[in-house]
C-alpha cells in the first residue's frame, strides 16, 4: 500500500503564526482568513506574499476588492516579479479567474480577496469546484473575506481580531500599531495545541503601508 503523500505548506516565516498553523498555510486546501476592515488580514497576507516570492515561488492575487497596494506589498518584502495580480469586475469573473489560475498551476498560493463587505452571497457549489481545482495543482487557496464563506470546504479559517492601538510614548504620542488577535476558528489539520495568538502589528511613523507582525 503506497504512504500518503506529506502535506505540503506555505510558510509564512513568522514563527509564531507558522507554529500555530503547524508549519503553514496548507497546499491544495481552501484556507480562509476573516476578519473586519484594520483587522490585519492584508498584513498577514503581505507577510505570507512575502515568504513565498523571496523563495522563487510564485502566487497570485485575485483582488476583486481592488484593494491590493503593489508599493505595500514590494515594502513587505515580497517580488513584484513573482506576483500575478488580478482586478475583476464582477464575482463570477473572479471566481472563473481564480478557478483557471487553480488548474493552470504552478503557483504556490493563488489569493481571493472577496473585499468587506462581500458584493453578494456566493452560491456553494463554487467551493467544491475550487477545491477540486487547488488539490490537482496543490497549490494553497486563500479567501480573504469579513466571516466564513467556504463552509466545510475550508480546510482552515484564521480569525483576526483587532485588540487595541499602540502608542509610542512622548511629548507627541506617536501610533505604533494594533494588536491583533489571531484565532483558529477551524482546522481539519493537527498543529499546535494552542488556538490563538497576539500579534503587534507595528509602523514606522504614520506610514501604514510598512506594516509587519511581530510577537507581543
Amino acid at each position: 500500500m503506497t504512504a500518503p503523500e506529506p502535506l505540503r505548506r506555505c510558510s509564512l516565516d513568522l514563527t509564531a503564526v507558522d507554529a500555530l498553523l503547524g508549519g503553514g498555510v496548507p497546499r491544495g486546501r481552501i484556507s480562509e482568513l476573516l476578519g473586519p476592515q484594520s483587522s490585519g488580514k492584508t498584513s498577514l497576507l503581505l507577510a505570507l506574499l512575502a515568504a513565498i516570492t523571496r523563495r522563487g515561488e510564485v502566487a497570485a492575487c485575485v483582488d476583486l476588492a481592488d484593494a491590493l497596494h503593489p508599493e505595500s506589498v514590494a515594502d513587505a518584502g515580497a517580488d513584484l516579479h513573482h506576483l500575478l495580480w488580478v482586478r475583476p469586475r464582477a464575482v463570477t469573473d473572479g471566481l472563473r479567474c481564480t478557478e483557471l489560475l487553480l488548474q493552470a498551476g504552478g503557483f504556490a498560493a493563488v489569493v481571493f480577496d472577496l473585499g468587506t463587505p462581500l458584493p453578494r452571497p456566493l452560491r456553494i457549489h463554487v467551493w467544491p469546484r475550487l477545491l477540486r481545482a487547488a488539490e490537482q495543482s496543490h497549490t494553497a487557496l486563500i479567501v480573504l473575506a469579513p466571516h466564513r464563506v467556504a463552509g466545510s470546504f475550508a480546510t482552515l479559517s484564521l480569525g483576526l481580531r483587532p485588540r487595541a492601538p499602540s502608542w509610542r510614548r512622548g511629548a507627541w504620542p506617536l501610533f505604533e500599531g494594533l494588536v491583533t488577535e489571531v484565532v483558529v476558528e477551524r482546522s481539519k489539520l493537527g498543529g499546535s495545541a494552542a488556538k490563538s495568538i497576539k500579534l503587534k502589528a507595528k509602523s514606522s511613523g504614520f506610514d501604514l503601508s510598512t506594516l509587519h507582525f511581530e510577537l507581543d
